[in-house]
C-alpha cells in the first residue's frame, strides 16, 4: 500500500513568505529534504515534480485576490486532483514549473537533483488576438488558423534539421472568441529512442537557433502601441511556467487546453502524462539526452551548440566578424543607396541615436529589409545593470521599408523576443509604403 500512496503523493501548498523564504524557495527546500530518503518507498521523491497553481480568493473587503500556490506532486496525484476539482466545480489552473540548471535558489540542490530524474521536451507557446494587426502583409493574408499550421510546420522542420532527429508534435489548443492559442510539445527521437533536453534553458538554445535561421518576424504584430510576436520566447527562462493539458488561465474565458491533433497527423490521442513537458529518463524504453547545453544563466548569454567545446572560464573578447557580401547583397546595397527614403531614414536614425550609428555595417537582407548592428550597449528596455545599459551585449535595428517600420532589438537573454518600435515621421513612412505598395515608377540615382 505504501507504494500506491507514493504514486499519488503531493506536498504543499506553499503560498506565503515565511522567515524571509518565498513559497518557491520553501518548495525547493522540501524537495531537497525528501531527496535524503531516496529509495524509501514512502518518502522517495523521484516521481515528484514542481507544480504551480493559480488560486484566487476573496479577502475580508470583498476584493478578489489572485494568488499562486506551489506544490510537489506526482503525475498521478496531479491527475487525481484535477478530476476532483472538476467534480466539485473548481477551475483547474495548474502549470508545470521547470527545474533549471541555473536555479535562482543557489543554496539549494533541488533542481540539480530533479534534473537527474527528468528531462525536458521541446515546447512552444503561440497566442495572438483575432482580429490581429499583423505587420507583414503575407501573414495578414493568411487565415488565422493557417498561421498556427505554418508555425507548426516551421517548428517541426527546424527540430528535425537542427537536432538530426525524427519529430512528432503534440498540438494542444485553447481558442476563444477573440484570441487563438496553441501549445506544442515535441517528441524527438533517434532510431526509435526518445531524446530529451537537459532543461528549459537547453530548449531555449534550440529556439534561439531557430530564431537565427528563420524569419520569425513574419509573425510580428502591433498591439497597444508595441510590437509583439505570436511565438512567446519568454517561456524558457529559469523557473518559467507552462500550462498543463486540461487546465485554463484563471479569471479568463480561455477554456481548458484540449488535444487538437498530432503533427504529422496520426490516429489516437496521447495519455495525460505524455502531454507533459517534463519526462522521466527512467521510462520504458529508457530515454536519452541531447548534447545541447543552454545558457549559463538568464542574464549572461553563454550558449553552447551541439559539437562545440565548452567555453573557458575567462573567454577572450571577440571582435565583431566582418560581413561578407554576395553579388545579390551588393545589388541590394546599390538599390537602397539610390533611394531618397533610405537617405532620409538614415538621417532620422542618426538624430535618434545621438551617440552614433554606423551604417557602413548595415546588411541588406531583402528588397525591403535592412539590418543595422548598433555599437551602443544601451538597452531599448532599460534592463541593463549599468544605468539601464548592458556591459557587453549589443543591440540592433531591423528596418522594414514595405511597412515603414523600424524595430530596436537587444541581444541580452532577458530581452529576447521583445522589440521597441522607433517611429519614422509620418511623411517618410508614407513615402516608404508608396515605393513598395503602389504600382508606379520610381527614380533611383546611382
Amino acid at each position: 500500500m505504501s507504494g500506491e500512496r507514493n504514486l499519488t503523493k503531493k506536498l504543499g501548498p506553499w503560498c506565503k513568505r515565511i522567515d524571509g523564504k518565498g513559497p518557491q524557495h520553501q518548495m525547493h527546500m522540501k524537495y531537497s529534504l525528501c531527496s535524503c530518503f531516496k529509495g524509501n518507498d514512502t518518502l522517495d521523491n523521484s516521481q515528484l515534480r514542481f507544480i504551480a497553481q493559480d488560486n484566487s480568493y476573496v479577502d475580508y473587503t470583498g476584493t478578489k485576490i489572485f494568488a499562486r500556490q506551489y506544490w510537489l506532486m506526482t503525475v498521478a496525484a496531479l491527475y487525481k486532483t484535477m478530476k476532483l476539482n472538476a467534480k466539485n466545480g473548481v477551475e483547474n489552473c495548474f502549470y508545470e514549473l521547470m527545474p533549471s540548471s541555473s536555479c535562482t535558489h543557489a543554496d539549494n540542490p533541488a533542481c540539480r537533483v530533479m534534473l537527474e530524474q527528468f528531462g525536458t521536451r521541446a515546447y512552444l507557446d503561440i497566442e495572438f488576438k483575432q482580429p490581429c494587426d499583423w505587420i507583414h502583409h503575407a501573414t495578414s493574408d493568411m487565415e488565422p488558423k493557417e498561421i498556427g499550421k505554418k508555425i507548426a510546420t516551421m517548428f517541426h522542420a527546424h527540430l528535425e534539421q537542427f537536432l538530426e532527429c525524427d519529430c512528432q508534435l503534440i498540438i494542444l489548443k485553447s481558442h476563444r472568441q477573440n484570441k487563438l492559442s496553441w501549445h506544442f510539445v515535441a517528441v524527438c527521437s533517434k532510431d526509435g529512442k526518445e531524446y530529451l533536453f537537459r532543461d528549459s534553458l537547453a530548449v531555449m538554445a534550440a529556439m534561439e537557433a531557430w530564431d537565427e535561421a528563420a524569419d520569425l518576424s513574419m509573425f510580428d504584430y502591433h498591439e497597444k502601441g508595441s510590437v509583439k510576436n505570436a511565438i512567446d520566447m519568454s517561456v524558457y527562462s529559469t523557473h518559467k511556467l507552462f500550462r498543463i493539458y486540461g487546465n485554463q488561465k484563471e479569471g479568463s474565458n480561455s477554456g481548458p487546453l484540449i488535444f487538437a491533433c498530432y503533427y504529422p497527423k496520426k490516429h489516437g490521442k496521447p495519455r495525460f502524462r505524455d502531454m507533459l513537458v517534463l519526462q522521466p529518463y527512467s521510462a520504458e524504453p529508457a530515454r536519452g539526452q541531447f548534447e545541447l547545453v543552454g545558457v549559463e544563466s538568464t542574464t549572461k548569454l553563454k550558449r553552447q551548440r551541439i559539437g562545440r567545446a565548452q567555453a573557458s572560464a575567462e573567454p577572450k573578447a571577440r571582435k565583431r566578424a566582418k560581413v561578407g557580401f554576395s553579388h545579390s547583397h551588393l545589388a541590394l546595397e546599390q538599390f537602397f543607396f539610390g533611394l531618397d527614403i533610405w537617405k532620409d531614414a538614415k538621417l532620422h536614425l542618426q538624430k535618434y541615436f545621438k551617440d552614433g550609428i554606423n551604417f557602413d555595417a548595415a546588411q541588406f537582407k531583402s528588397i525591403d529589409t535592412v539590418y543595422v548592428p548598433l555599437c551602443t550597449t544601451k538597452c531599448p528596455f532599460n534592463k541593463g545593470s549599468y544605468n539601464g545599459a548592458h556591459r557587453t551585449n549589443h543591440s540592433y535595428l531591423y528596418i522594414y521599408f514595405g511597412s515603414g517600420s523600424c524595430f530596436w532589438f537587444c541581444q541580452d537573454i532577458d530581452c529576447k523576443g521583445k522589440k521597441k518600435q522607433i517611429d519614422f515621421p509620418l511623411d517618410l513612412k508614407m513615402r516608404m509604403r508608396e515605393v513598395y505598395q503602389r504600382k508606379k515608377a520610381i527614380t533611383i540615382q546611382i
